[in-house]
């Protein structure tokens, strides 16, 4: 739609149809029933215990102090070995100056007030100038002495994006890419006082701005950030900068540079490889390489050495690989992340010329691909599943700002969250990130910058940076999967000229790779990768939009409660549907979650003052926010507030609900999901991106504790479609088993009905469930029993190891109605105008007479469901004659008719599973009701009204105007309008009625309600 979020535009990107290679998975079959249990004492039983929002927040601080205790000493080093053949000096204070558009640059341009004092790391903008710019840092330092064996090398961390390198007037070198490190032997240019350029180049990245304008940036939409509300803070704009380390390293010519352990569990030996770079001008020979492998994070004996005669270095690079025998040691795994020091020295005979320690672990983790399904993944030699949480700037801010007790917290915030593994998203980041990884035991996922498009032309770089990705982490035991691009953009040709498939085909099909060359780039960047990990666990696509990717596992995002129906609407989702996928594959959904706004404090604290300034109405909308989805995205899902407090609850009550229902669906089908990652954990900036579950302050929000109850890893659950029911009736209610762990389990199932808070009915039944696996373990038939009111039904679960233990509850609710009475005498007749206005009308307990046979001084409702020009001519009679009529509008776009005197339209709107309403009718729960005819919740209105005469309006949903493109309240879409017909009235209605009548009561009674006037 016109003005819609770019993010929002490419979430709503349809699948394409008809593919081959790919299937609609259908819902898992469930066991049979519960038997009745024998009464076991409900109050000896442990069943799940409320807290409030504030008690858990509370817990969470305690737990989090626990954490940092338990998890300290895996951050000791016990080595005991220090590197001296190294010199290193940090350069940190440089200046900096913008370049003007074509300036070229000369020290003698500009003068001292042009240049900006910087301290390194820096990150800036701008973006809004199209994110294309250039810039110099500069600094002077004195020169370290080295001797004639030695070399001076320049190195950096990171710089984004092209970087090239001057001193003293001299060029060096220069780099492309915005994570790899990349270093220079500046030894030859070296003065006394030495004078440092560097030029950093910023471009438009390939995924490009608007429709046309994109550049060679290998960039997605995930970078630091820097501190500007307007910009800065949002992540996504491209900006630039040296913002890794910059050291100048006094280095033995022959240099031991890199150090790489493949572990191999499953033998006594595994692989070493060593590489040593040799900075001189000739071939050194009759050298001696020797490893020791000994613990690092506990005290223990040695577990491996070797020592190898090396016959020649030649000059630059060198790789050596040896098998080193391993034996004694202890597994890494999240809950217990051992670790082991490699310590490499190079010598020439007794001198030593070189040395350094690599850290390693021991681990296997692998992608079956011959299992059936293809892609189950396991952790030493264990069925595994990965739960985690997309990244996205926070920890590399910690790493920018030095700020490592922040870095050791966030990983740790993920762990109580029951993760155990960080999607570090659309990018590499900081190695000291990956090394808090490996020692505080938590998995990662590593994506290649690239989202949407890849420039033909930059095909060989996004090559050659694949292979500086798998170098920068392969040496680092919490590494696991890596990923090309994210979401993919359909560039093809379809017969619609209208199909995005065909417009993006004419905007950018003559710039970027189209799918098939795409799949290519994939070929050549996997084989890139084995050469330097085979073992490397490898994803081609995250969120793919165009599949199925020709090799290995798919993945796909899935934000149908916040982008509504994106990827698979919620109630075909909730019933264990999956949005089309790779037939005979296990996949991924890497993304999913909806948008909380930031709690009040951080609002307060750092917003603009003007972002939280009332209206003179003394209204607050969160239009104001920059970067904010909920003003534009939170009327399919919740009730329009009107200030700042209730804006903030209904959004985190909306956003953890969304949690809670989408984790325990994908965990559900732990028969075909093997990983999954909600988007997102922690912000990086105020505002930054909302979907988090905690603020930047690192301050929970109640999603926080809705997903980390969802990923507990042993888990009774239990599910129904079922939110609204009658007295009398039998309503299934699913008890699943949830196993993440590596083992098979058994388990007893306690379980008791309770209705008001009294319980009436025990059940218990023992099962099993696979390893990293999900078992539907029976159904309990909660028998819902007579009430004279609405009525709170609780079904309470809990599962107990063999042993007795408690292992885990939890507890189902809903709510039971009244059964139906008559709506009156003979006197309070309903007419009713077509079949399925009969139909209704006795489902919903009335006495039904056929209009035409009305007779004068007959009183009642007139309840319309055709629209032929017999049936209008009886409405208008009926109407006239006084009696109020409801009329139920067919569901088909562009309908028409002149019905009592009132011209309505039926208009297409978004399919919404939530319909706001007038306050004296919201306890009628118009939201989330189940379909019979389906066998799921569905939709509550796919249309809307539309008419010129005045009237209330009853029901309804808000008008998108787009992202930002609208202010204070909006618009608002009719679902039930109510128009004055005389002393009587008339009540259009445009809500879903087939399959829900009847088995929804609170719809039943909102329609019983309208039909007897007692509706307000």
């Amino acid at each position: 739609m016109a003005g819609e979020d770019f993010f929002q535009e490419i979430a709503m990107t349809r699948h394409p149809v008809g593919e081959s290679d790919r299937e609609v998975l259908p819902r898992r079959k469930v066991s049979g029933p519960f038997e009745k249990g024998m009464g076991f004492p409900y109050d000896k039983a442990v069943f799940m215990q409320d807290q409030s929002f504030e008690e858990r927040t509370k817990e969470y601080y305690a737990c989090l102090e626990r954490m940092r205790r338990e998890y300290r000493p895996f951050m000791e080093n016990h080595l005991g070995y220090e590197d001296h053949t190294v010199k290193k000096q940090e350069i940190k204070n440089f200046e900096f100056r913008y370049l003007k558009p074509h300036e070229v640059f000369s020290e003698r341009n500009g003068n001292d007030t042009d240049w900006e004092k910087v301290v390194i790391p820096d990150y800036r903008g701008p973006a809004k100038e199209k994110g294309k710019w250039r810039g110099y840092y500069r600094t002077s330092f004195g020169s370290p002495d080295f001797s004639q064996k030695e070399r001076v090398i320049l190195r950096f961390q990171c710089v984004d994006y092209i970087a090239v390198v001057y001193v003293n007037g001299n060029y060096v070198g220069s780099h492309e890419g915005l994570f790899a490190p990349f270093e220079f032997d500046v030894t030859d240019y070296l003065r006394e006082e030495n004078e440092l350029y560097v030029e950093c180049r910023n471009d438009i990245p390939t995924l490009g701005v608007g429709d046309v304008l994109d550049g060679d940036k290998l960039y997605a939409a995930t970078g630091p950030g820097w501190d500007d509300s307007e910009v800065g803070w949002h992540h996504c704009p491209a900006g630039a900068g040296l913002f890794g380390r910059v050291t100048l390293e006094r280095r033995p010519v022959l240099y031991v540079s890199d150090i790489f352990v493949r572990p191999d569990i499953d033998s006594e030996y595994s692989e070493i490889r060593i590489g040593v770079e040799n900075y001189g001008e000739e071939i050194a020979g009759d050298l001696t390489l020797s490893v020791r492998a000994l613990p690092k994070n506990y005290t223990g004996e040695e577990i491996g050495s070797l020592s190898a005669q090396v016959k020649a270095v030649g000059i630059g690079k060198n790789e050596y690989r040896y098998r080193i025998r391993l034996t004694g040691y202890r597994l890494w795994e999240p809950e217990h992340p051992w670790l082991y020091g490699a310590i490499v020295e190079l010598r020439r005979g007794d001198e030593l010329i070189s040395a350094r320690v690599g850290t390693f672990g021991m681990k296997k983790f692998v992608s079956d691909e011959n299992a059936d399904p293809k892609g189950a993944f396991y952790l030493n030699n264990h069925p595994y599943i990965l739960r985690g949480a997309n990244e996205m700037g926070h920890l590399q801010q910690c790493v920018m700002r030095g700020d490592f007790d922040q870095l050791v917290d966030d990983i740790l915030i993920a762990k109580m969250c029951n993760m155990n593994y960080y999607r570090v998203t659309q990018r590499p980041v900081q190695e000291e990130i990956y090394d808090y990884f490996d020692m505080l035991g938590i998995f990662h996922q590593c994506d290649l910058p690239l989202f949407g498009f890849l420039r033909r032309n930059q095909f060989a770089q996004a090559v050659k940076q694949t292979v500086e990705m798998e170098h920068l982490i392969r040496s680092h035991v919490s590494s696991v999967m890596v990923t090309f691009i994210n979401e993919p953009m359909c560039l093809r040709r379809t017969n619609d000229p209208n199909d995005k498939y065909s417009r993006r085909y004419e905007l950018k099909g003559h710039r970027h790779l189209l799918r098939d060359e795409l799949e290519a780039f994939f070929s050549a960047a996997r084989k890139a990768i084995y050469t330097e990990n085979p073992d490397r666990v490898i994803k081609n696509v995250e969120g793919d939009y165009d599949a199925p990717t020709k090799e290995g596992m798919p993945d796909f995002h899935c934000y149908t409660m916040w982008y509504s129906n994106h990827g698979e609407p919620i109630g075909r989702l909730l019933a264990g549907y999956l949005p089309p996928i790779k037939s005979g594959w296990m996949t991924g959904c890497g993304e999913y979650g909806a948008e909380g706004l930031d709690n009040r404090a951080v609002m307060e604290k750092y917003y603009p003052k003007e972002w939280l300034a009332k209206r003179e109405d003394g209204s607050w909308f969160p239009d104001r926010i920059i970067g904010a989805q909920t003003h534009s995205v939170q009327g399919d899902w919740y009730q329009e507030q009107e200030n700042l407090d209730d804006w903030i609850r209904e959004s985190q009550i909306h956003q953890a609900n969304a949690t809670r229902l989408m984790t325990d669906a994908y965990r559900r089908r732990a028969d075909i999901i093997n990983h999954t990652a909600i988007h997102l954990l922690i912000d990086a900036w105020p505002a930054g991106w909302m979907k988090t579950l905690t603020d930047c302050d690192r301050v929970p929000k109640r999603a926080y504790f809705a997903y980390q109850d969802a990923l507990v890893p042993v888990r009774v659950h239990l599910w129904c479609d079922r939110n609204y029911v009658y007295a009398g009736e039998t309503v299934p209610v699913e008890a699943w088993l949830l196993n993440d762990t590596g083992e098979e389990r058994e388990f007893l199932i306690q379980a008791a009905v309770k209705v008001n808070g009294k319980v009436t009915e025990y059940y218990q039944k023992k099962a099993s469930v696979k390893a990293a696996y999900s078992e539907c373990a029976g159904v309990i038939p909660a028998n819902v029993p007579m009430v004279d009111e609405i009525s709170a039904v609780r079904v309470d679960a809990c599962i107990l190891d063999p042993d007795g233990s408690v292992v885990n509850a939890e507890a189902y609710e809903f709510l039971a109605y009244p059964t139906l009475a008559k709506a009156g005498t003979e006197a309070d007749a309903l007419l009713c105008i077509g079949e399925k206005a009969f139909e209704y009308g006795k489902a919903l307990g009335f006495a039904c007479y056929v209009a035409s046979g009305y007779e004068k001084g007959v009183r009642g409702t007139v309840l319309v469901s055709d629209y032929g020009e017999e049936d209008r001519a009886w409405l208008e009679k009926l109407t006239d004659a006084g009696l109020s009529a409801v009329l139920l509008l067919p569901k088909e776009a562009g309908f028409e008719t002149e019905a009592a005197g009132i011209h309505l339209k039926v208009k297409k709107c978004p399919d919404v599973f939530f319909a706001a309403s007038k306050e004296a009718y919201r306890n009628y729960h118009f939201n989330m009701l189940y379909n019979s005819n389906a066998g799921y919740i569905d939709f509550i209105s796919t249309t809307s009204i539309e008419s010129e005469e005045e009237g209330e309006v009853l029901v309804y949903s808000y008008q998108k105007s787009g992202f930002n493109g609208s202010e204070g309240r909006k618009p608002r879409l009719p679902f039930v309008k109510r128009f004055a017909k005389g002393t009587a009235s008339v009540t259009a209605i445009s809500l879903e009625t087939d399959g829900r009548v009847g088995v929804n009561p609170n719809l039943d009674s909102f329609l019983r309600d309208c039909l007897t006037g007692r509706i307000g």
